[in-house]
């Protein structure tokens, strides 16, 4: 099953892989932060038995981040895992 839509993998697979590696270790991390900050919001919503209209702002805002990184993420470390070393490794050889 694909995720990424096919013209956005043709753009993915043009980025080298160490920095694809890269950039899918931070669009992981701001996929885990933007959980957090949902699950500290929706903790201070229950706590509190109310929910402010920025509150529901925020939660909407870091859910839509958390779910396009978590996309990015898995494109671009999907790509880091398929993309083999010994083309590039042959050619260093003399």
């Amino acid at each position: 099953m694909k995720i990424v839509p096919t013209s956005v993998e043709q753009h993915i697979n043009r980025v080298d892989r160490q920095r694809s590696l890269m950039i899918g270790i931070s669009c992981g991390l701001l996929a885990f932060w933007s959980i957090y900050r949902v699950i500290w919001s929706l903790y201070l919503s229950m706590t509190y038995n109310f929910l402010f209209g920025s509150l529901v702002f925020q939660i909407v805002l870091w859910g839509l981040i958390g779910t396009v990184a978590a996309i990015a993420a898995t494109a671009f470390l999907t790509r880091y895992a398929k993309t083999s070393t010994s083309g590039s490794d042959q050619s260093n050889q003399p």
